[in-house]
């Protein structure tokens, strides 16, 4: 069964869902712009063979503000201080997107309390400036950004932000409404209501990584790691050409490319994600496995 929670950090209250089970801990950080929610799908399964749980990142969703102070080191902080307070052991850290890049961030500062990592299409070079100027990815976080800002502003509702939202393209014929369904949008929607606009400041000014570069960050991470990649053409975030520098700069990097999959893996190809992961739970070292 599925828990809520809060737990009050140092420097932030996160939010997060928690789904016991027998097993290593599982630690699971969402993309920017989303939440814990995506994941509640899979927790059951995953709770068969882990003790999960699902973080809503500072300023996204149930989780508190923190207004200049979205870079991914502030995210790391929360997340070492997760595993301490919360799961009080070392946990197998799985990260979508963005998530996947604090997951990185946190094994390479926090060593003693991450088992493994399981990066879900990092965006691990695209966020440097020009490059990221020059992908969709960019001109959407300055929309979006903006007219939530706007939205806010002018008091706008739920109701309002489910209008808008539903009309987002997914593909050049279909709408998020005709694609994914009203259930599917309100959910979306509430996620956006409750996120922090400032959050998208970092992404766009080109200082996600808060001064540090990717591949000397990779290179200091020791522990197993499996790396999943989407295509670019269905709207992944890593070239061809980023998944062989990455697993090229990290010592113990396994990795497998999604065909025909975007950007949301553990959403468009669920089955698949969820076996991948729990390969690569069994495959990892006794030693590794201690709860």
């Amino acid at each position: 069964m599925v828990q809520y929670r809060t737990v009050d950090l140092e420097e932030v209250p996160i939010h997060y869902a928690e789904a016991p089970g027998p097993g290593p801990a599982l630690v699971i950080l969402h993309g920017i712009t989303g939440s814990h929610t995506s994941f509640l799908p899979l927790m059951p399964t995953l709770a068969q063979g882990a003790h999960v749980y699902a973080l809503d990142l500072r300023g996204h969703n149930l989780s508190g503000r923190t207004p200049g102070a979205y870079q991914i080191p502030d995210y790391g902080r929360d997340v070492a201080a997760f595993l301490q307070r919360v799961v009080g052991g070392p946990a197998i850290v799985v990260g979508h997107s963005l998530g996947g890049m604090i997951a990185v961030w946190a094994a390479v500062h926090e060593p003693d309390w991450v088992q493994g990592l399981f990066l879900e299409d990092p965006p691990l070079y695209i966020t440097q400036p020009p490059r990221f100027q020059q992908t969709p990815f960019y001109g959407f976080f300055v929309f979006l950004r903006d007219a939530l800002r706007q939205h806010h502003a002018n008091g706008g509702t739920l109701d309002d932000l489910v209008a808008f939202t539903g009309q987002f393209p997914v593909n050049e014929k279909q709408t998020m409404l005709e694609a994914l369904g009203p259930e599917a949008v309100r959910l979306r929607a509430s996620e956006l209501q409750r996120m922090d606009p400032d959050t998208l400041d970092p992404a766009i000014d080109g200082v996600i990584w808060g001064g540090q570069e990717p591949d000397d960050l990779l290179a200091r991470v020791r522990c197993p790691t499996d790396l999943l990649a989407a295509e670019v053409e269905y709207g992944g975030a890593m070239t061809p050409e980023d998944v062989q520098r990455c697993i090229t700069a990290m010592p113990h990097c396994i990795h497998k490319v999604f065909e025909r999959t975007g950007h949301g893996i553990h959403e468009e190809r669920p089955q698949g994600y969820v076996h991948a992961l729990q390969q690569f739970m069994a495959a990892l070292p006794a030693q590794a496995m201690r709860p």
